[in-house]
């Protein structure tokens, strides 16, 4: 089951990193920071760590920064994945 997790976590950095692209180019990723927060709420209660609260309401912030500001915590949301529990899992 944790790779199936490790897999999760992995996309999530690559949807990440997709949404800082379209933020930069001026597109619509609005609706692209939508769908990652639903898709954070679906985790269930007992995978919720420290790091996952941390990594939602620093996800929730984005909508209301600034460029430098919102490719700074994309970042830190990408290293939250990444030096999360379990290997890399949050």
């Amino acid at each position: 089951m944790n790779e199936v997790y490790e897999g999760y976590w992995n996309k999530l950095k690559n949807k990440l990193f997709g949404l800082l692209c379209e933020f930069e180019k001026g597109g619509e990723w609005e609706p692209f920071l939508d769908s990652i927060i639903l898709e954070l709420q679906g985790i269930p209660k007992d995978r919720q760590t420290i790091n996952y609260i941390s990594l939602c309401y620093k996800i929730n912030s984005l909508r209301y920064l600034r460029y430098e500001y919102f490719r700074k915590v994309v970042f830190e949301c990408m290293s939250l994945i990444s030096n999360g529990d379990n290997n890399g899992v949050l």
